[in-house]
């Protein structure tokens, strides 16, 4: 090859990669600017912010301006755009899919039902957005918020309509939907199998009642199909999480490459429920009433949802009844005995001191903390101090044998998911001024609250008396599962399962282990509450109330 060719040679080579470089870099740009074009409309329809950073604004009623909160799209058409109804009121849905197809009830052959809405454009869809006249040209609800936004923020907010609730979410076929429970190693064999028996026995036994409805689901009569087409058989994974807890969401991540599931339902672990909340918030997969008491506090959160918020609540709960309580006063000292290796202990002590600084009245208020190493030999209390025990009837036995005067103690608190509902084994001498924080129903009323599923678990002879919160919080989350999945007409989409969960809360017949309970758009706690009680007078083993379900 003679001088000439090889330059021609390399200068081709080098022209190449610099194309290829050119392509690269503006692959990256497009994909970078198609990122921010997504995030741009998910803030306007979902948190009701412009592009430019400002508050979105509308009317309403012809005259009424509104902004913020009143006028985020999502909060009425919600996160999946499938719509919501409250009362009479019916939001319709705007996702993409459904606003650019012709709006008539279901028929897959003739007579052809009449088209309710015609096909929206684009053009007609800002129309519709701008002024409240939509396709057909009448005039939408006046409670629609009118926006008055330019083309460019109007093609940013469709845009991101057009990505709502498109396919059906992982975990559901053409036969099964497939749900995971999730247990770990460390967790009791009584535990275990108490969750799993109600879990694998209501999902057998559902598949059995509904073996019909596959062949009903695949050879529906053209008029049904509406009805029986979303059928699908339930097929339940179990995920049992081995070894230390950072090892967790590396063997969540192999279960869910293995096999997808639509949601996680109930389930138990030892400690922190938090690698499996993160696996689930960052794969957008519905997280249904585990049974922990170490929640993860985070409302913003959208996939998990708990039964209660745990000791947090507890805490709390303590701090607020000191607060309200006249006699307590900033110049009291309140001590915190507890273990700080005991994770349920600490998030509870922690939560309270918190909530206690956020008092203005108690600004004054000392709070300190003993360890249960320390109250195994004498020690000192403050005068009319303010005792909490984190922990069972030995560590407040020996806080009781080792302070060096009890009558400085004012009042004792104990929480029941430490210390046990068993009022007799308190020590004599300090029953009036004992409290107990319960987040359940009253030990005397649970058995009537929970006869529901009791009554079912000794009918497949698998109660477990021992294990009642765990059994009764596993039968709540498949009862609202199988709700919701009734509602949602076969859109199979997780974001919108979780809203048919919500109402589904709502209109519950029954509660698990707590009194009251409901789900607002948004809350990610079923129950918000708790008793105050304290042992009855003549009866040393009982406790009653002393307060209403309070929340705090």
């Amino acid at each position: 090859m003679d001088r000439v060719s090889l330059a021609i040679v390399n200068f081709l080579v080098i022209a190449l990669f610099t194309l290829n470089g050119f392509a690269g870099n503006a692959g990256q740009a497009g994909a970078a600017a198609e990122k921010n074009a997504y995030e741009l409309g998910r803030r306007m329809y979902l948190d009701g912010i412009l592009p430019s950073g400002e508050l979105m604004s509308g009317m309403i009623q012809n005259d009424i301006e509104v902004s913020g909160d009143q006028v985020k799209c999502g909060a009425c058409h919600r996160p999946s755009g499938m719509g919501s109804t409250e009362g009479q009121q019916v939001v319709p849905a705007v996702t993409g899919k459904i606003l650019f197809e012709p709006l008539q009830l279901p028929a897959s052959k003739p007579p052809a039902t009449p088209i309710l809405r015609l096909a929206y454009t684009r053009e007609t869809l800002k129309r519709a957005i701008r002024t409240g006249i939509d396709a057909n040209g009448k005039l939408l609800d006046p409670n629609m918020p009118r926006y008055p936004l330019d083309d460019s923020s109007l093609d940013l907010l469709i845009d991101y309509l057009d990505t709502l609730s498109v396919d059906f979410s992982p975990g559901v076929d053409q036969h099964d939907i497939h749900f995971a429970t999730i247990v770990s190693d460390s967790v009791g064999p009584k535990k275990k199998k108490a969750l799993l028996d109600v879990m694998q026995t209501f999902i057998e036994q559902k598949n059995v009642e509904t073996r019909h409805e596959t062949e009903r689901a695949e050879h529906a009569p053209w008029h049904k199909e509406w009805i029986f087409k979303p059928y699908r058989k339930w097929v339940l994974h179990v995920w049992e999480l081995q070894g230390p807890r950072e090892t967790w969401a590396k063997q969540l991540n192999e279960y869910y490459a293995e096999h997808p599931v639509f949601a996680v339902l109930s389930g138990v672990v030892s400690g922190s429920w938090e690698p499996i909340h993160d696996f689930c918030q960052d794969n957008k997969i519905p997280c249904l009433f585990p049974t922990t008491d170490l929640p993860v506090i985070a409302e913003k959160d959208y996939y998990p949802i708990y039964m209660s918020r745990g000791m947090t609540l507890e805490g709390e709960g303590i701090a607020a009844h000191i607060a309200d309580d006249m006699g307590i006063h900033g110049q009291d000292s309140v001590v915190q005995v507890y273990d700080p290796e005991d994770e349920l202990a600490k998030t509870a002590a922690t939560s309270l001191k918190m909530k206690l600084k956020d008092k203005a009245d108690l600004h004054d208020i000392e709070i300190s903390t003993v360890t249960s190493n320390a109250v195994k030999k004498p020690f000192d209390l403050p005068d009319d101090s303010i005792l909490v025990v984190w922990g069972d009837q030995h560590l407040l036995n020996d806080c009781i044998t080792n302070i060096e005067d009890v009558h400085a103690i004012k009042r004792i608190y104990l929480s029941t998911t430490l210390y046990g509902v068993d009022a007799k084994q308190i020590p004599e001498g300090i029953s009036d001024i004992t409290y107990f924080i319960n987040p359940q129903e009253m030990p005397g009323k649970l058995a009537r609250l929970i006869l529901r599923s009791t009554g079912w678990l000794r009918a497949k002879r698998i109660y477990a008396p021992d294990e009642k919160r765990i059994q009764a919080n596993a039968y709540f989350a498949l009862k609202v599962t199988g709700s919701a999945l009734r509602v949602i007409r076969g859109y199979f989409y997780r974001d919108y399962f979780i809203e048919r969960v919500e109402n589904a809360i709502d209109n519950a017949p029954y509660t698990s282990v707590y009194p009251h309970i409901g789900l607002a758009p948004g809350q990610r706690f079923v129950s918000k509450g708790f008793y105050m009680a304290k042992m009855a007078e003549g009866n040393a083993s009982k406790l009653v109330n002393v307060t209403e379900w309070t929340t705090p």
